[in-house]
């Protein structure tokens, strides 16, 4: 009874527990990098995780197809697998475009550095590069036409990429079913339908040099009716295509014999050969109907360089799509042993005839290219 009338004990409540000190924002500097460094981790990843997913599927389109669309240009893309495209093609764009296709890695540094040396020695003549197929192929899946070093940064990297994901008979198939042919025609089956009227498997040798020949300028030159320059490529094509075939310079394509080692990585006890000469392709006219247009403007010699200004140079010789005949080499110096050269072998003078005075000697290096007259 007594333990029922004796208060309960006072009840102490615990103290609240203190509030947290309110986080400290991030700088909006540091939150804006942040922000762009995992935009780019992630635009780095898509372009790949895209090529992975090219490598099995047909190519949905391009930018330069999506721009020429905007144009107003009516677009025709028709997507067929190499197997349904004439051989004759293969070897024509590899004769006019990368001759050496089967033996680079994805960038002919070799041709990138000659060209850039012409351009700057020649500022006022039409542009000379080195781009191949696989830089082409790269450009126009996965960026745009124009310069900026961005953008030729990023198809150095992604040439790298389709070599090694894809192989060269991907970037082969890829290329031909995305090249731009003209009048908003894009791939070989579209371009043969609407040129010659026939699939892309049948075209003849004739039409194939022809469509070749007009791939450094589409919308310019034409493959049908073409003019007296184009026609002039196009034989030369034929030609260069001959060899391309014989050499076995698409084996990478179509398997078989690849090219010959140069002279010096022979097997020992093998006979050396002389390398295969490809006819010259003729330089693209000045001025004309057929014209590319005007020389682009060069930095000026008074004007102080620094390595990015080198760096652009490089890439910008390494971008360049018109595929013209090298620089010759110096009087007297014969070509490389064992590599493929656009450059005519020198005819040796003729032999005195009776009663006339003797032919002169014919120079012991190779002969000096110009530009058409």
């Amino acid at each position: 009874m007594s333990d029922s009338l004796t208060p309960p004990p006072s009840f102490t409540p615990a103290p609240a527990p203190e509030a947290p000190a309110p986080k400290r924002k991030a700088p909006l500097w540091r939150r804006i990098l942040v922000g762009i460094v995992l935009a780019g981790i992630a635009v780095f990843l898509l372009f790949h995780l895209y090529a992975l997913l090219l490598r099995f599927a047909p190519t949905p389109g391009t930018i330069l197809m999506s721009q020429r669309g905007l144009d107003g240009q009516d677009v025709r893309y028709d997507w067929v697998p190499l197997d349904r495209i004439s051989p004759r093609l293969v070897h024509a764009v590899i004769a006019a475009e990368d001759a050496k296709f089967c033996t680079h890695g994805g960038i002919d540094w070799e041709a990138v550095e000659a060209a850039r040396e012409w351009n700057a020695k020649n500022p006022d003549r039409n542009r000379r590069g080195g781009s191949t197929i696989s830089q082409q192929t790269a450009k126009n899946v996965f960026f745009w036409n124009g310069g900026g070093m961005p953008r030729k940064a990023g198809e150095a990297w992604m040439t790298y990429v389709i070599e090694t994901v894809w192989g060269k008979r991907r970037i082969m198939e890829v290329y031909l079913n995305v090249a731009e042919w003209g009048d908003g025609l894009f791939g070989a089956e579209a371009a043969a339908q609407a040129r010659f009227g026939k699939s892309a498997a049948d075209l003849s040798e004739r039409e194939a040099a022809l469509l070749a020949a007009v791939l450094p300028s589409p919308n310019k030159w034409k493959a049908v009716n073409p003019g007296p320059y184009v026609q002039r490529r196009a034989g030369s094509i034929q030609g260069r295509m001959r060899v391309v075939a014989n050499e076995g310079y698409a084996a990478c394509v179509f398997g078989g014999e690849a090219p010959r080692p140069p002279a010096g990585e022979r097997p020992k006890g093998e006979t050396p050969k002389p390398p295969p000469v490809l006819e010259e392709l003729p330089e693209a006219p000045e001025t004309g109907e057929e014209a590319l247009g005007e020389p682009t403007e060069e930095l000026g010699t008074d004007v102080p360089r620094n390595a990015n200004d080198e760096l652009n140079d490089l890439l910008n010789a390494a971008d360049e799509s018109l595929r013209a005949p090298p620089p010759p080499a110096e009087e007297g110096e014969p070509a490389p042993s064992g590599e493929i050269t656009d450059e005519p072998v020198p005819e040796p003078a003729p032999e005195p005839q009776p009663e006339a005075a003797p032919a002169e000697e014919a120079p012991s290096g190779p002969a000096e290219l110009r530009p058409p007259e």
